[in-house]
């Protein structure tokens, strides 16, 4: 794939609407381009990201694409750069923000809470990266580096090697299998069954303050 940053050469000709020069501004930025593509591989998988479809959707010509990326291939590069960025930072944050359990409990929640965590993309990512070698590299990357967070996290918790990576490994695959099963739950009933889980996964009880624990008393 092409890296990003260039713009194709010969990417204007035959794109109607494609700014006449140099001076010329793009309608959209690069990220409007990079969301809209996120939005289509979520919704219909990766093979929906199209230049023609995209420009369709967003309102404009192929020309704006063409002053961000060089083609279709430096687009999705983008995408992938944006699901690794996106997909680890929630995880990588709880790192040093409490007692390990805390940091575990908040490891947890993210699959739970956080908004910049999106299953759906990160399965249609997964899917990806079975018909491509080089996207299956990244994944298996980004996947290294949240099992790290959790071993770590175990062995801060008492668990010695290799408890505490077997015990990352079957927290961590319980709920990638969860979301790539697309498991139907509502969030009540998940936070109804997130402190068993939590027990038989972690080996602790959940504690009270947790924001789990506060959602479920408070109804979700």
């Amino acid at each position: 794939m092409v890296k990003a940053g260039g713009r194709s050469s010969g990417a204007a000709e035959g794109s109607a609407g494609a700014p006449a020069g140099p001076g010329a501004a793009s309608p959209l930025s690069r990220q409007s381009w990079i969301d809209a593509a996120r939005a289509a591989a979520t919704a219909q998988g990766i093979g929906a990201v199209k230049v023609g479809r995209l420009a369709e959707a967003l309102g404009v010509s192929r020309g704006s694409f063409y002053w961000h990326f060089a083609d279709r291939d430096d687009l999705l590069d983008a995408l992938l750069r944006d699901w690794a960025d996106e997909t680890s930072d929630p995880f990588l944050r709880v790192v040093g923000t409490g007692e390990p359990i805390d940091q575990i409990v908040r490891y947890c929640e993210v699959w739970l809470f956080d908004p910049t965590f999106e299953p759906e993309y990160d399965s249609v990512i997964r899917d990806w990266a079975r018909t491509d070698d080089r996207v299956q590299d990244v994944v298996r990357g980004i996947d290294t580096r949240r099992l790290d967070v959790l071993v770590e996290l175990f062995g801060a918790l008492g668990y010695e090697a290799p408890e505490a990576d077997v015990r990352a490994r079957a927290l961590y695959y319980h709920q990638i299998g969860y979301y790539s099963l697309k498991i139907a739950q509502s969030l009540e009933e998940r936070l109804e069954l997130f402190p068993v889980y939590f027990r038989v996964l972690i080996g602790l009880p959940l504690p009270p303050w947790s924001r789990a624990s506060a959602a479920t008393r408070a109804g979700a």
